[in-house]
Parts: C-alpha cells; sequence; structure tokens
C-alpha cells in the first residue's frame, strides 16, 4: 500500500493512468507500463510536482530473551510524519514517444529531535526514461530492479503497507518478499520493460556498482568499501509477468532471477559467494477478494551488504535464504482490510566471523525470522486517505530471541 500510494502521486501529477492490480489504485510513474503512463499529450510538455505529507500515532513494545538482548525500550505514544515531493518531467513528441524524468525528494535524518538537519533535503531517486507502446521503456538513473518492477504477491496492499509500513517498527527485518522499493537504496543503473504481449511483460536491469545517485561524474572502479559486508557487482536481474483479466476476476503471476558477483570489501579477508537466487509470485483477485503470495530463496544475504539494500553477497559456506510472505484482503469503494504473514530463514554470522577464512563460519547459526501484520484504510475522498496497522515480529538466532508488536493509525495527504 505505501508503495501504491506514494507513487501514485507522481503519475496523477502527469496526468497518466496505470493497469495494476487493484484497478482504483495508480501506480508511480517510474514503475508502470509502456504506453500506461506519460500523460503528456503528442507534442506538449507536462512539469508538475507531486506530494505528500503522512502523520501517524504508533504505540509499539520490544523486548527480548537471551544473553545480549536486553530490552528496548521505546517511549509511547511515538508521533511520526515526514513531507516528500514528487517532480516530474515528460515530453511526447509527435510520434507519440515519451521523454521524461521521474524523481522522490525525502528529508534527510531518521530523529525527530530539535536539530534542524533532519530537514536537509536530498534526491532519493531520480529515473530518465524514453517510452512508447511499440518498443517499450528504457530507464537510465536509478529505476527500481527487474525484480521489483515486475514482482507481485508481497502482501503490501493494506493498511501503510504491513511489514513495509511508515512507522519504522523495531524488530522487522530489512527482506521480506519481492518488493523492496520502501526499504532499499536506490543504485544506479539501466533497465528496460518490454510492452505487453498477450498478457505478458519481460524485464531487465543491469547494475554495474551499489552506487546510488551522486552530485558529481567521479567515476567507481568497486562499490564503497565497509567494514559490514561486500557488496554487488555486476548486478544483473530478469523477471516475467503475467497478466490476465476475466470477468470479476484477475491474475497477476511473475518469475525472476538475480544474480551478482561479489566485490572487494576493504579491511575484510573474509569470502563471500556470488549472487544467485530466484523469485515467484502471484495474486488473484476476485470481486474485491485478494489473494497473494511470493517466495525468495537462493544464495543471497538477508543482511545489509549490498550499500544498505537486502540481497547482497552471503558468506561462503552459509546456507541459502529463503524468505515467503502470504496475504488475504477485501477491498470495496473506499474501504480496505487485510492480514500478511512472512517466514524468514538464513544463516546469521556474529561480528568475529567478518574476518573468517573462506569456508570458515565460526559463531553462524540458522535465524528465522516471522511475523503478522493487520491492516485496515478508508479514502476519506481524492488524496485524503487514513490507515490502521497492527503488527507482530519474532527474530531468533544464537540462542536469543527478539519480540515486538505495534499499533499505528496515520493519514496520508496527497497531491
Amino acid at each position: 500500500m505505501r508503495k501504491i500510494l506514494l507513487s501514485g502521486i507522481a503519475l496523477l501529477a502527469v496526468g497518466g493512468v496505470a493497469n495494476v492490480a487493484q484497478a482504483q489504485s495508480p501506480v508511480f510513474n517510474m514503475t508502470t507500463r509502456p504506453g500506461k503512463l506519460d500523460g503528456a499529450a503528442p507534442g506538449s510538455v507536462q512539469v508538475n510536482i507531486g506530494g505528500t505529507l503522512f502523520s501517524g500515532i504508533f504505540f509499539t513494545s520490544a523486548g527480548g530473551s537471551g544473553t545480549n538482548s536486553g530490552d528496548s525500550k521505546v517511549q509511547n505514544p511515538n508521533l511520526v510524519s515526514y513531507l516528500r515531493l514528487y517532480p516530474n518531467f515528460n515530453y511526447t513528441n509527435p510520434a507519440g514517444i515519451n521523454f521524461g524524468v521521474s524523481g522522490e525528494i525525502r528529508s534527510l535524518g531518521a530523529a525527530q529531535d530539535k536539530s534542524r538537519s533532519t530537514n536537509s533535503l536530498y534526491w532519493h531517486q531520480a529515473t530518465g526514461y524514453v517510452s512508447s507502446a511499440a518498443f517499450g521503456k528504457f530507464e537510465v538513473g536509478t529505476p527500481n530492479d527487474a525484480i521489483d518492477q515486475l514482482g507481485v504477491g508481497t502482501g503490501d496492499d493494506y493498511g501503510t503497507g504491513g511489514f513495509y509500513s511508515e512507522y519504522g517498527f523495531p524488530n522487522e527485518t530489512n527482506f521480506i518478499a519481492a518488493d523492496s522499493y520502501d526499504g532499499d537504496n536506490p543504485k544506479q543503473k539501466l533497465a528496460y520493460i518490454s510492452p505487453s504481449f498477450v498478457g505478458f511483460t519481460f524485464a531487465v536491469s543491469y547494475q554495474p556498482t551499489s552506487v546510488g545517485l551522486t552530485n558529481n561524474s567521479e567515476l567507481t572502479t568497486v562499490p564503497p568499501a565497509t567494514s559490514s559486508g561486500a557488496a554487488s557487482k555486476d548486478r544483473v536481474e530478469v523477471a516475467v509477468q503475467f497478466s490476465h483479466a476475466f470477468g470479476p476476476a484477475s491474475v497477476k503471476a511473475d518469475v525472476g532471477y538475480a544474480t551478482a558477483s561479489a566485490a572487494p570489501v576493504a579491511g575484510n579477508p573474509a569470502d563471500y559467494n556470488s549472487v544467485s537466487y530466484f523469485n515467484a509470485g502471484a495474486v488473484v483477485n476476485v470481486a474485491g477478494f485478494e489473494a497473494e503470495a511470493s517466495v525468495n530463496t537462493g544464495r543471497f544475504s538477508e543482511a545489509s551488504n549490498d550499500g544498505g539494500n537486502w540481497g547482497g553477497p552471503s558468506l561462503k559456506g552459509s546456507k541459502d535464504t529463503t524468505a515467503f510472505i502470504v496475504g488475504v484482503g477485501y477491498n470495496s469503494g473506499p474501504y480496505s482490510i487485510g492480514a500478511q504473514y512472512y517466514n524468514l530463514s538464513y544463516d546469521a554470522v556474529d561480528g568475529g566471523a567478518l574476518g573468517a577464512p573462506a569456508g570458515a563460519l565460526p559463531g553462524s547459526a540458522t535465524a528465522t525470522g516471522k511475523g503478522e501484520s493487520l491492516g485496515a484504510g478508508y479514502q476519506v475522498g481524492p488524496g485524503v486517505s487514513v490507515y490502521f496497522d497492527a503488527i507482530t515480529d519474532t527474530d531468533k538466532a544464537f540462542g536469543e530471541k527478539q519480540h515486538g508488536t505495534g499499533v499505528g493509525l496515520g493519514t496520508y495527504f496527497s497531491w
């Protein structure tokens, strides 16, 4: 839901209409299909700035058991607010080919305190594109990965997005299923999305290094060196989506594959696997009732090794990571309600293992994460919505357990 709401603002600003699983929910033009967005009339230009204000109240608790777990004490209630802007430019030539740029501006800083630095603005994402209904859509800058763009079944359609929610839930993992848009840091890459042929759409993306937007033209030979883990190099993702509607029912399904090599990490001699994992997802909607699921499995890290994103290289000797999420929901006019469950299994490695020789994983253990989420929403009118979220999750590793619960009520003002 968060992805659909926040990104839908920019699409509305350029006057486009998108074809998505829920027809009443537009999608940010960065992720819509060619020929379905870009609202400028042939021979004209449109320049707009969309935006959203989110404000919510959240009650949360977190705690754990084990030698080093401790308890996380959080002040209650928490007020959470932010403002984001979505500038867009679109030129359509007389032949109907679209040339455009779509971006997202956020404010820097996670803490809400007296420091004004939390209001420093930065470009979170910026994508240039050339598209038409005939040849598809080419993207440059920081577009989403192929799996992100075509992945379905991720369960983020209700409330503010369940485990992708706005509240910064203390124990939630940084990876749940296919769509990482809400939690990732967009990286520089090239991407292509094909037109739809008899319901099938194809996407491919190439990311040379794990580097986001920069303010200079400095060449980068390898991703930034860190002591926390390796980053992807020459990352390639491919994905195929099938979509079909018949009467009151519709179905969408996708399959995808990601591969990347591990770039060297300064000061960290640990040996890392190359990235290799599969994704599959599906969503079925019948007269407003929705069921969906998505799974990722293969060789990748659950942790934020890839320059702040999940899905980067994992330590050699570690087992595959598997995560799945399932969800059910119902939409009726302005009302929506849904629930999600996720389960995650991966090899956890303590800090002492990062300098271990290849194939050795002292201090490793199979870690698990699982959680449940309930979300509901009401659309007051164009650009005004209210949402309810209830979230719980539990993470286990090294004989320790962390558990958290949270309840929130939030509203979006969008234009």
